[in-house]
């Protein structure tokens, strides 16, 4: 179809009926993100009974109002159904959905976020374009539409388009995160805001943390983080809203209770093993697996975990030339949890992972980790050159041999000695739960 002459092109405001295709419509707005360079586009329902089936649409430019129109007799829904199902995302699932989507038109590729709501008034949806750079770096203060500036640390009932912020939640490497609500939904989410001073000291921290909120919405899975949208503010700093966790991290619950019994780390780092595995499949290498990046909610069925923060995360199959790791020399990850190869500044990938895993599994179930020391340099030549102390000896049996076994293959220094993939750790894992679940005389019986 030839989009050229379409109406969203230069005009603010218009409206268009159900009349068009909405496949057609889709290349429509397609072509109109990209001929304006715009940074998202918002799809809401307009609600009431006289209303119903029509949505507001809305396409921004760097947090400005660029174009608004209405799409009528349910276009609206029509067209959200079609991007839904081309980010592949699943229409009859509960809650938000998102999910990526890449396009070219003409000489511009474009790479968007989608993310899809159902609400009582029909579907509400985003496209947000993802993009790498940030803009008016020297600034030091953000500044939105009519003037409201937003400073480094954002006082409670700031607006940050939808949302509105309530109180910090925590800071990290990267940024500081807020607990906001979506103001239309009346729903809670976490968002994550870059700081201004790690992009003065650091420019191509903007770029990570892009990375991080592809990699994020790259990987759809239950154990992964939920990120559902992205945006910046007019000095670079960037955001990103996910799904705000309850529970606790896997660091907290160690703080508060040490050691955790051996059946019950097997169940959690099991959950945590099918999480990895399906950012391995999506060719993303997290890189920091980490006890504080693994959450622990309650649910109906018991316990369940959350990975997050991908601010360090490795994405091979995606042009990354330009976006360093850091600083020159520096080199990314937590040291207590650093592969061999990862401490060395060498090529890493789904193993290092699993090093990783293992070290967070020694720690649940012994309280402590396998290397300490004075500086970050001797933990991290200790992983390079020394052998993990036992977990397990004749003398002292509370930790499980076949548990152990597991524990130092996945802490094989060499990459090629360690599990192959997370589903041979899965195995691995479920191997050993069956033997600590026996009962009686049948605990001795071989595996």
């Amino acid at each position: 179809m030839d989009v050229s002459n379409s109406e969203w092109g230069d005009s603010s405001s218009t409206t268009i009926a159900r009349s068009p295709n909405a496949i057609d419509v889709v290349d429509i707005v397609m072509y109109s993100l990209a001929k304006q360079r715009a940074t998202a586009i918002w799809f809401e329902p307009a609600g009431g009974d006289e209303e119903h089936g029509s949505h507001a649409v809305t396409m921004e430019k760097n947090r400005k109002v660029i174009v608004s129109t209405e799409f009528a007799d349910g276009l609206g829904d029509a067209v959200l159904a079609r991007f839904a199902l081309l980010a592949q995302l699943d229409l009859l699932a509960p809650g938000t959905q998102n999910g990526r989507l890449n396009a070219r038109i003409g000489d511009t590729e474009l790479e968007l976020l989608v993310t899809i709501r159902l609400t009582d008034s029909g579907l509400a949806g985003e496209l947000r374009v993802l993009d790498d750079v940030g803009e008016d770096l020297d600034t030091s203060v953000a500044q939105a539409p009519g003037g409201q500036d937003y400073p480094e640390v954002l006082a409670p009932g700031t607006s940050v388009g939808p949302y509105r912020v309530e109180r910090t939640l925590g800071r990290g490497g990267m940024g500081l995160v807020y607990l906001v609500e979506h103001t239309l939904l009346r729903k809670k989410f976490a968002m994550k805001v870059l700081l201004g001073s790690v992009l003065r000291e650091d420019p191509d921290a903007a770029k990570r943390f892009v990375r991080e909120a592809r990699a994020a919405a790259r990987v759809q899975h239950d154990g992964i983080v939920d990120v559902s949208d992205f945006g910046s503010f007019s000095d670079g700093r960037h955001y990103l809203v996910m799904e705000l966790l309850g529970g606790r991290s896997l660091d907290d619950i160690m703080d508060m209770h040490g050691a955790i019994e051996p059946t019950r780390a097997l169940v959690l780092m099991r959950d945590v093993a099918a999480a990895l595995g399906a950012a391995h499949s999506a060719g993303i290498v997290h890189r920091d697996v980490s006890p504080s990046n693994v959450f622990v909610e309650k649910s109906p069925l018991g316990e369940r975990i959350k990975v997050v923060d991908f601010g360090a995360a490795s994405v091979p199959d995606i042009d990354q030339s330009d976006v360093p790791d850091g600083p020159p020399g520096m080199v990314v990850g937590t040291p207590y949890y650093m592969a061999p190869e990862q401490a060395q500044a060498l090529p890493t990938d789904s193993r290092s992972d699993m090093y990783s895993f293992g070290v967070v599994l020694y720690e649940l179930v012994s309280g402590r980790v396998p290397f300490e020391g004075e500086t970050a340099r001797d933990i991290v030549m200790k992983h390079i050159l020394e052998a993990p102390p036992p977990l397990f000896t004749a003398q002292r049996e509370e930790i499980p041999e076949e548990l152990w076994l597991v524990i130092e293959r996945l802490l094989a220094k060499k990459p090629e000695d360690r599990y192959p993939t997370t589903d041979a750790v899965i195995a691995e894992l479920d191997r050993v739960l069956a033997l600590l679940q026996r009962k009686g005389w049948r605990r001795w019986l071989p595996a």
